[in-house]
């Protein structure tokens, strides 16, 4: 085996593994983020806070 061949494998493995948890990560979210819209077609708790209301004080 060449001299750097372990490094390379090394990053090659540490670069997959972190993509695959990205992608989990990612999956996660989206997700996340269908249920919450479910949730609000069904009259649940809304998905976001209209902009009307941000700035607005009591």
């Amino acid at each position: 085996m060449d001299k750097y061949a372990v490094y390379v494998i090394v990053v090659y493995v540490v670069t997959l593994v972190l993509l695959g948890a990205y992608l989990v990560w990612l999956a996660q979210r989206l997700r996340a983020t269908r249920d919450e819209a479910g949730m609000a077609e069904q009259g649940g708790t809304p998905a976001s806070t209209p902009a009307s209301s941000l700035g607005k004080r009591g």
